[in-house]
């Protein structure tokens, strides 16, 4: 009869029998609770993520807004010609203008009524004008007296009881002008009286009875210096140096003076501009045409001139329309006729023959207007600039980015005078008839997308470049937000904490998995494990303190053991296979550990001394001074870099060709036999691989190509290198726990049916049970480069913190992470540092969410082939 096939699911168990038992309704109640958290639980990990990311992006998002520009009604004001000066108070409620014949008119912002006016001076003087530091008055009389005055706002209380009688129901938030001054009451009641004052500093004298006709000034380490051009060609600057008796009071001033080497022109017209520099160390002479000299005047004693530079090259004739300097003083803005302006600032260049070994380049050259430049003024706060048109249009620039930050169409009246207002909230530009005023929103202008990405040319750069530095100890600092360094200091110290980690952790698994006896991987796997619960800040404090300062102290001896070490275990592995086999199949796992154990020891043992020859001979016996390229030639380097490469090559090629050949002749051959070629061939690609590494070091070298600078450099005490050993540490016990568990997973059949048709161990390991096993390594691994990619406190102690794009191992660098958890705390909540570190964030959340993509898509793959297994 038939064989009758066993029941259906539906009729019932698969056994045929009846089931005793049914599940209790505890169980099933708990199998829902479970299934229902681990279902919340995954749905609340996804949201949590989601609004995470969603939070970076909100916060990043008004880096990529728009300035908001918004005009007011323009104001009516009286018909003046264009101001030599033109300034508005942090309040954009008053406004002054300083005319070329000394008249000061202040007026109110809001609806460009007069105040008030009064003559600055009276005389006609030999030349008048404003210096380049803010609000600065400089005054030449006839008889040669120089006088230093300052404009400023002021806003000083008022008592009610002195109150003028007009002024005295004058509501909280309101304003009203009386008696020439502007009165405003603030919301808790103070009343407060504004106006505008011009002080005189005590007049210098100076020795030449020629007039001057250009003049400027500069303050800086307690001294002032000012610069004056006489009418007889005379350049003279001098120094100003005060000092304060603690007991009666008395200043005494004494006045230094030096003569530049100027010599005027014979014919021509003579300079327009004299602008000195923010420090007082370089003056510059400006001809309308473009035409400029630079003098190095750091050193009074010996003043020289320095260049001559064409400041309008594209342009021809170009005349120059205003010269001012940026924030610092170190910064040219050169606005032309031709509606372009331009920022120069001087470089250091190697072979520039001035005195100084820089020279005045050209940095950035800003979107040209419709029309020609009347007027520039620059911001007081930061590296903004506004610059007016002969049409009437208006742009705010930023000068470092070179975005523009807003534009608004003219009115056909040119602007005059333009001007940013003190706390960058705002542009107040005059035409001949009217008051333009701007409310300005641009906070975010120093983190314009494009700067954050691109090489930007920061002022005393030699070139432009990726820099991050986002504070200083200035008042005139150039924010510099480049991210690519963090970016690349967070790749580089992924990658060499990989370099370490990967090979001694999954040759670690492998060992343990598939060679260790179950007895002694019970107590070895949890040990390695207990790795992952060292807290990183003690790694790092260990690696800053402890390890750098070992490594630093012996690093031929450090380096020299990455070779000496794999190649005394290969040696001694060469050295087993001759001994007899009787010898070795009785040999136990721990007698097979504690041989493996001495190698090693052995190798290291040797390392300091191979080290030591090393460095002689490579390194012309100082590794350290090598590295700082004051002794030797690069052949050391290139044949030290070259080596891993051309062992690698030369071992592809001998498993490619060599191994083929050799196991023909070796076929039926005795074990000591075949161990002795095999320990002969490894002799071979060894030598080969020495040679091959000299021969692209020599070549290289003749070529007049030196890796110190590349790929090597000088020796920083925290380094890569120190990191890469402590990160190494903490990702080992991840991959090593993830990779044995995948190892172990791989059913014995397959290790059964291996070693039944004959191979070794050491084969089934490799060719059967490690490409089974691929998607778990795999996933070790990319588990273990999240893990490195992430970490903050060992890089952060051990890396020297420094954001540098610098490939050298033996230099620190700063990642994304330990530059948020440095920064972070200081900065500014809701400012553009503050934001860009939240971008910094959002970077290093797509750089994990990418990899991990991509390794998911990888392990997948290598899971569908594992399976067809």
């Amino acid at each position: 009869m038939p064989t009758q096939p066993p029941p259906s699911s539906a009729a019932g168990p698969y056994s045929g029998r009846a089931r005793i038992r049914k599940t209790s309704r505890r169980v099933r109640v708990v199998e829902r609770v479970a299934r229902t958290l681990i279902t919340f639980g995954g749905l609340a990990t996804i949201v949590a993520v989601g609004t995470i990311c969603v939070f970076l992006v909100w916060v990043v998002a008004p880096l990529v807004r728009e300035a908001r520009f918004v005009e007011a009604p323009p104001a009516a004001r009286a018909a003046a010609p264009p101001p030599a000066y033109f300034a508005v108070d942090e309040y954009r409620e008053l406004g002054c203008t300083l005319a070329q014949d000394g008249t000061l008119e202040v007026f109110e912002a809001e609806t460009g009524r007069l105040l008030a006016r009064r003559k600055a001076w009276d005389d006609a003087p030999s030349f008048a004008g404003m210096g380049s530091r803010e609000g600065r008055v400089i005054h030449a009389s006839a008889d040669g007296a120089l006088r230093f005055g300052e404009i400023a706002f002021r806003r000083d209380p008022v008592e009610e009881g002195a109150a003028p009688p007009e002024i005295a129901d004058l509501r909280p938030g309101a304003t009203r002008a009386h008696d020439g001054a502007l009165y405003s009451r603030t919301s808790d009641g103070r009343l407060l009286r504004g106006d505008v004052a011009l002080t005189w500093d005590p007049p210098v004298r100076i020795a030449s009875p020629s007039p001057v006709v250009l003049a400027d000034e500069a303050t800086s380490s307690g001294k002032r210096v000012f610069a004056a051009l006489r009418a007889d060609g005379t350049l003279t600057v001098n120094e100003v140096r005060e000092r304060k008796n603690l007991l009666t009071g008395e200043v005494r001033r004494t006045v230094e003076e030096a003569v530049v080497p100027y010599r005027a022109p014979a014919d021509g017209p003579g300079p327009r501009w004299l602008r000195l520099a923010g420090l007082g160390d370089n003056l510059y002479l400006v001809w309308a045409d473009g035409r400029a000299l630079r003098f190095a005047v750091a050193d009074l004693s010996a003043p020289r001139a320095a260049e001559s530079v064409d400041l309008t090259p594209d342009l021809q004739p170009a005349p120059v329309v205003d010269v001012r300097f940026l924030l610092g003083g170190a910064t040219l803005l050169v606005a032309d006729a031709g509606g372009g302006v331009s920022a120069w600032f001087r470089t250091p260049s190697e072979g520039a023959e001035t005195p100084d070994a820089a020279l005045l380049r050209r940095a950035h050259v800003y979107p040209a207007g419709s029309a020609a430049v009347t007027s520039l003024a620059s911001s007081q706060r930061n590296r903004t600039f506004a610059v007016g048109y002969a049409d009437g249009a208006v742009r705010v620039v930023h000068a470092t980015t070179g975005h523009v930050i807003a534009r608004a169409v003219g009115d056909d009246e040119p602007a005059v005078a333009v001007r940013i207002t003190p706390k960058n909230d705002g542009v107040v530009a005059l035409t001949p008839t009217s008051v333009r005023r701007f409310d300005l929103d641009a906070e975010y202008a120093e983190g314009a997308p494009a700067a954050l990405v691109r090489k930007v040319w920061y002022e005393g750069y030699d070139a432009p470049a990726h820099v991050w530095q986002s504070s200083s100890g200035s008042d005139d600092f150039e924010p510099k937000f480049g991210l690519w360094p963090l970016v690349f200091g967070t790749l580089k110290g992924t990658a060499v904490a990989l370099v370490f980690a990967v090979p001694m952790a999954l040759l670690a698994a492998l060992y343990v998995s598939e060679f260790l006896h179950p007895r002694r991987k019970a107590a070895v796997k949890p040990a390695i494990e207990m790795m992952a619960s060292l807290p990183s800040v003690v790694l790092g404090f260990i690696a800053a303190l402890v390890l750098a300062p070992v490594v630093e102290r012996a690093v031929p001896a450090i380096l020299a053991a990455f070779f000496v070490g794999p190649a005394a275990l290969l040696a001694g592995a060469y050295g087993w296979q001759m001994l007899p086999e009787r010898w070795t199949r009785k040999a136990s796992t721990t007698v097979k550990f504690l041989a493996v154990a001495a190698t090693l020891a052995a190798g290291f043992a040797a390392a300091p001394f191979v080290g030591r020859g090393l460095e002689v001979a490579l390194f012309a016996g100082d590794l350290r001074r090598w590295l700082d390229g004051q002794i030797g030639g690069a052949f050391g380097g290139w044949a030290f870099l070259a080596l891993p490469p051309s062992a690698i090559a030369v071992g592809v090629l001998s498993a490619r060709f060599g191994t083929p050949a050799l196991q023909a002749r070796l076929f039926g051959a005795t074990r000591a036999r075949a161990a002795r070629f095999d320990a002969a061939r490894f002799g071979v690609c060894a030598a080969a691989s020495l040679a091959l590494a000299a021969a692209i070091a020599g070549l290289l070298t003749a070529a007049g190509f030196d890796a110190r600078g590349l790929l090597l450099g000088t020796y920083v005490q925290r380094n890569a290198l120190i990191v890469g050993f402590a990160m190494g540490f903490a990702v080992i016990p991840l991959i090593f726990t993830l990779a044995e568990d995948a190892l172990s997973s791989v059913p014995d059949s397959l290790r059964s049916a291996s070693l039944g048709a004959g191979a070794t161990p050491w084969q089934t390991a490799i060719r059967v049970v490690a490409p089974t096993a691929t998607s778990g390594l795999f996933s070790a691994c990319m588990v273990g480069l999240g893990r490195a990619v992430g970490e903050t406190m060992i890089v952060l102690m051990a890396a020297g913190n420094t954001p540098v794009l610098d490939w050298n191992l033996f230099n620190g660098f700063r990642t994304l992470s330990a530059n948020i958890a440095v920064e972070l705390p200081e900065a500014v909540q809701g400012g553009v540092h503050y934001r860009i570190l939240f971008l910094t964030a959002l970077t290093l959340f797509a750089i994990t969410f990418a990899l991990n993509t991509c390794a998911e898509v990888v392990r997948q793959r290598f899971r569908k082939r594992a399976f067809q297994l």
